[in-house]
């Protein structure tokens, strides 16, 4: 009976003692398609009167495919994400916008390197002119924004880690997004290992677009989970909703705009 005691509690100690290794699939990845959504609700500070508040609902739909171009020595890789087709609206916007932006959007094909961590950085985009609303406008900041980074080394059930990385825009301005994780489960699906992660962030919004000016006070915070194809080494899903208050000035307005609340509802699935 002792003997027996001591096997279940050396077994039990052992497994929750047993790591996983995230690792992005930088190597030798086929071409993924992904289906990235979008949701973006901005409204006037809630300072302002119920009555007078005022707000912008806009969804984006995009199915991209995300190609490997070039392994490097180091296990990082340059990549590539072509729009394949995308499917905009807005409630303040007509028929006629809507077109447009999809125009705009349809356009930005964008390369990025990213280690096997997933740290991406050096987005370049092909033939990219910049747009008077360019933050909800950038793919490749949303890509940015739902990436996950991971620890560099194995982690446990329940272990949490931080990383953070730096987002360019169009006039280099830099933001800085600093993320927290935990590994909340590992399990089997289908003969496939998947690790769901939880995913915090923060950072301050800046953008010095020569229309509009956009900065923020206070932290923007976002909070999400995402399911890891640990076997695949790709991202299966991953969902992000992102909550913060800007202060916006026109260039060429004489008008004074409002402090303006954004609530932004990200996923990115990927499918076959």
């Amino acid at each position: 009976m002792k003997k027996s005691l001591l096997l279940a509690s050396f077994l039990l100690l052992a497994c929750d003692q047993q790591t996983t290794n995230l690792v992005f699939n930088t190597q030798n990845i086929a071409d993924q398609k992904f289906v990235m959504n979008a949701d973006m609700n901005v409204f006037v500070d809630d300072s302002v009167p119920v009555d007078s508040l005022e707000s912008m609902k806009t969804s984006l739909r995009l199915i991209v495919t995300s190609s490997l171009l070039m392994a490097y020595d180091d296990s990082s890789a340059r990549f590539e994400i072509k729009v394949d087709s995308v499917e905009y609206t807005s409630d303040k916007r007509s028929v006629e916008e809507y077109r447009y932006v999809e125009q705009y959007l349809s356009s930005q094909n964008f390369q990025f390197k990213i280690a096997k961590d997933g740290l991406m950085s050096e987005p370049v985009m092909d033939n990219y002119v910049s747009h008077p609303e360019s933050n909800e406008l950038e793919i490749a900041k949303l890509f940015l924004k739902i990436q996950p980074v991971f620890p560099g080394k194995p982690v446990r059930v329940g272990e949490s880690w931080e990383r953070q990385h730096a987002i360019t825009g169009e006039n280099n301005e830099q933001i800085v997004v600093y993320k927290n994780f935990t590994l909340e489960d590992v399990f089997n699906r289908s003969g496939v290992l998947l690790a769901k992660i939880r995913m915090n962030m923060r950072y301050k919004q800046v953008s010095n677009n020569p229309q509009i000016k956009m900065t923020s006070e206070d932290f923007i915070v976002g909070s999400g989970f995402l399911l890891f194809n640990v076997t695949m080494g790709v991202v299966e899903e991953s969902v992000l909703e992102v909550n913060g208050k800007v202060n916006v000035s026109d260039k060429y307005s004489e008008e004074e705009i409002p402090k303006l609340r954004v609530i932004q509802k990200l996923k990115l699935r990927s499918f076959v």
